[in-house]
């Protein structure tokens, strides 16, 4: 079915509301939330919402909790989160990574113990439209096997890259699996199969089936590995909050906390933003102008398929899944909240 973006964010946001979480805290989140389903990214859209009302039930989200710094310079920070919703803490680090780099040419932001950052070009965007070009990763829970191995032993950890475009940004967003662990759920939620090599089912067998475990598998094998866990380093390490140790060592934690880092650049203070436009604008229409190879349709840009799927998305609806809408149903009966329009 069809759900219209704006009451499908006014659903999330009084859900939100009703677990103690305050309403502008609240409209952050159900904004990444649907935006991402706008952006054809539905497994890390309202499909997640049942998780962050389970993640506050148990004590790993704090819906009321406010992400202090912990150390600072003119060019560095650190953003204890707190165990905030993962959008609320992002949205501060990159308005606060974005002002430290309009003041001094560039900024580094670490962000520790916060929750699901869900899809990270969103933030990305955030950044370039303030004239910044940014990289960030995140860092979490061990989804994904390590190169060579059958177990979970790695985050998916998602990267973005943006900068700001002729028009509008050119953002790079992926995860260091072959697809997303949310990706993934939803094709099994939908009766699709994997293609083999996304993920190892069940006993370490690579499949495209439906078992009962599934771990994805790292992008460009050694190479997805190796981005993952330098993530970790540079991110969850550094900041003093490891992730991937407390999993899979003695400790065993399981509680779901991520991390991650902000790097912007503030594209004005190493040459006019005007003329950095331009030459990004003239080397996308020269890329675009490629000769297209048997097989595709047309030469596409980071980010671009996602904005064709925005389009239509606002003027058509967002599709959710029966199981989602049964989700969203079961939510807002729960709580007196009108399930959104279709």
């Amino acid at each position: 079915m069809l759900v219209a973006h704006a009451d499908l964010a006014r659903f999330v946001a009084q859900v939100l509301v009703a677990h103690g979480m305050a309403a502008p805290d609240a409209a952050i989140v159900a904004d990444a939330l649907v935006w991402a389903n706008l952006r054809g990214k539905d497994g890390h859209g309202v499909v997640r919402l049942p998780r962050y009302v389970e993640l506050i039930q148990v004590g790993d989200l704090d819906p009321g909790a406010r992400p202090e710094i912990a150390l600072e310079t003119a060019a560095m920070f650190v953003l204890d989160a707190k165990r905030a919703a993962g959008a609320v803490a992002m949205t501060r680090a990159v308005d606060d990574a974005c002002r430290r780099a309009k003041a001094g040419g560039a900024c580094f932001g670490l962000v520790r113990e916060t929750t699901h950052v869900g899809a990270i070009g969103r933030f990305a965007y955030q950044a370039a439209e303030t004239g910044c070009a940014v990289l960030m990763a995140a860092t979490g829970p061990p989804f994904m096997a390590y190169h060579g191995t059958t177990v979970p032993s790695l985050s998916t950890s998602p990267l973005a890259i943006g900068v700001p475009g002729d028009a509008e940004p050119v953002v790079l967003d992926l995860a260091t699996s072959v697809a997303s662990i949310g990706r993934i759920r939803q094709m099994l939620a939908s009766g699709r199969s994997l293609p083999d090599g996304w993920a190892l089912v069940d006993e370490g067998t690579d499949a495209g089936g439906t078992g009962s475990r599934i771990v994805p598998l790292p992008m460009a094998g050694a190479k997805g590995a190796g981005l993952s866990l330098m993530f970790e380093l540079l991110t969850s390490v550094l900041g003093g909050a490891p992730i991937l140790s407390t999993h899979l060592g003695p400790e065993h934690r399981t509680r779901h906390l991520q991390n991650a880092f902000v790097l912007a650049l503030d594209v004005a203070a190493f040459r006019t933003a005007s003329g950095f436009r331009h030459d990004v604008g003239e080397l996308t229409a020269i890329i675009k102008a490629l000769p297209v190879r048997e097989g595709f349709d047309e030469v596409r840009l980071p980010g671009e398929g996602s904005a064709a799927v925005e389009r239509l998305r606002r003027q058509k609806g967002i599709p959710l899944l029966p199981s989602t809408w049964e989700a969203l149903r079961s939510l807002g009966a729960a709580h007196s909240v009108d399930l959104p329009r279709i």
